[in-house]
């Protein structure tokens, strides 16, 4: 904006960029350069491009100088609508713009891809199942999926999963959700890890084996491992999930929540970092918060371990494993109060749990780091 040329290079630059990797999105249909550079500088009607480029989204925005800063500005809306879904503002320095060109392609696509999934969802809610394809079944599942609340809702995740694998049995993203579900319920106590983690780790693969080049097949499988304490299989899935996708600010929070399992604290912090960066309002703020809690715990900072879960749970009551880290790092910091109070919601949220339970399946990789665990949620009164 404002016709000076080197702005024009400046926002040409950046498109490019963010077409390329929005491009990488596997499960994205993205309309090429040289269709989307014919309405440049135009005034459009949302609809009308829809209709022309065959598109449910328009991502546009624009670049203007002002002094020595650029003020870039990007918007996502649905042209069925024209009803905007997702804004943001970037102020950069000049001299900055192009070391930090990548760094605000990463942001645009972490912030976009969940803000697309959120907005597929509550189009396909309003629609009847018996109408729906196996792509429309996964969407219904996904706010399902992340919730960590109950197994009910686990349950209901997968219950849409299945339908999707039952009208396509390979469909990669259907099996590798259907593989999370099922270790998801593991990690809250839902299921019994002997008796389901066989059958996650076999749908894992079986997502893989369908798309090698989706990330979210490598994520599924990664949790998976992680789940089952297999470090170096989580961390080697993970990274092929960040190498495909390096914008996965998801992938990032699990390979930080892999890293403190299996006690590299450090490592772990340096992830959820990256993942912050690229998503700072991402659906999963209150997860990367009980994984910065595990992470200070492993590190023996038991009172900054206490205060990000406190943060956890505030942001999602019903979050078991985030109230399980809380009472264990109370315990060990010496806060009985809100460790016996943090116990008594993780004991409502998982019945079975216990000593024996957190020492046989807990994710915690090495014995001496599950002893401590086990040692905080004894001081808070566990059994």
């Amino acid at each position: 904006m404002g016709g000076d040329p080197e702005q024009e290079y400046f926002a040409d630059g950046l498109a490019e960029d963010i077409i390329t990797r929005l491009s990488r999105l596997r499960w994205l249909f993205v309309s090429a350069r040289n269709s989307l550079f014919t309405y440049k500088g135009k005034a459009v009607d949302l609809k009308q491009v829809g209709r022309e480029l065959g598109v449910r989204y328009v991502l546009d925005g624009s670049v203007r100088r002002s002094g020595h800063r650029l003020r870039i500005s990007a918007q996502v809306s649905d042209t069925s609508t024209g009803v905007q879904v997702w804004a943001e503002r970037y102020d950069v320095e000049l001299s900055e713009f192009f070391a930090l060109q990548d760094q605000i392609a990463e942001s645009v696509i972490a912030t976009i891809e969940p803000r697309l999934y959120t907005a597929e969802q509550q189009r396909f809610q309003s629609r009847s199942p018996t109408n729906l394809d196996a792509w429309g079944f996964v969407m219904k599942a996904m706010p399902y999926v992340w919730t960590w609340s109950s197994a009910t809702e686990i349950e209901i995740a997968q219950g849409f999963l299945k339908q999707a694998t039952d009208l396509d049995p390979d469909y990669p993203r259907a099996n590798s959700l259907l593989a999370w579900a099922h270790a998801a319920r593991v990690l809250s106590g839902w299921a019994n890890a002997v008796d389901i983690l066989p059958t996650s780790r076999a749908l894992a693969q079986r997502a893989i084996q369908g798309d090698p080049e989706d990330p979210w097949t490598h994520l599924a499988a990664g949790f998976v491992h992680m789940i089952s304490r297999g470090f170096d299989s989580a961390v080697r899935e993970l990274n092929e999930a960040i190498e495909l996708n390096p914008s996965f600010a998801f992938a990032h929070s699990i390979l930080g929540s892999t890293y403190g399992y299996g006690g590299m604290p450090a490592e772990g912090l340096d992830h959820l970092e990256i993942a912050g960066r690229l998503s700072p309002r991402d659906h999963t703020y209150a997860a990367n918060f009980s994984i910065l809690g595990l992470c200070h715990f492993m590190a023996g900072r038991y009172a900054d371990a206490v205060e990000c879960e406190c943060r956890a749970v505030e942001l999602r009551p019903h979050f078991g494993s985030a109230w399980r880290t809380y009472a264990a790092a109370a315990g060990m910091a010496g806060e009985m109060d809100i460790a016996v109070h943090a116990l008594s919601q993780a004991k409502r949220l998982q019945p079975s749990l216990s000593l024996r339970w957190v020492d046989k399946f807990h994710p915690i990789v090495h014995e001496k780091h599950r002893a401590l665990y086990v040692e905080g949620l004894r001081i808070a009164g566990l059994r």
